[in-house]
């Protein structure tokens, strides 16, 4: 970690700060907007929005706060991956049942 004044420190946590703030002002005025004027629309695309931005949101707090820009690659890794798997079974579980489910349906229709 890079030794920074008090100063420099505190004007990082604004930024960062900031930078969040942002973004989640973002987050809450493409709900806003979906709701109050585009209610018919799919929510596919503001789904995927609030995905990147939040996965987003979560680098940047993981990268600054818990320091893991500063960090070994082993250490990174060891944090990250776990997380990537857990990301990755929850879309292979929702894949899976969204299998049955169809499954499920078609099984009623034929009887």
């Amino acid at each position: 970690m890079s030794t920074l004044t008090q100063e420099e420190s505190r004007k990082r946590v604004w930024r960062v700060c900031g930078i969040l703030a942002v973004v989640t002002a973002v987050e809450i005025a493409a709900a806003l907007i979906h709701y109050n004027y585009m209610h018919d629309s799919p929510k596919s695309f503001l789904n995927i929005l609030f995905v990147v931005l939040s996965a987003a949101k979560a680098y940047y707090i993981m990268s600054e706060f818990m320091h893991l820009k500063y960090e070994l690659k082993p250490m990174v890794i060891s944090i990250l991956a776990p997380f990537l798997f857990l990301v990755w079974g929850i879309i292979a579980f929702l894949w899976e049942g969204h299998y049955w489910l169809s499954e499920k349906e078609l099984w009623h229709i034929l009887k």
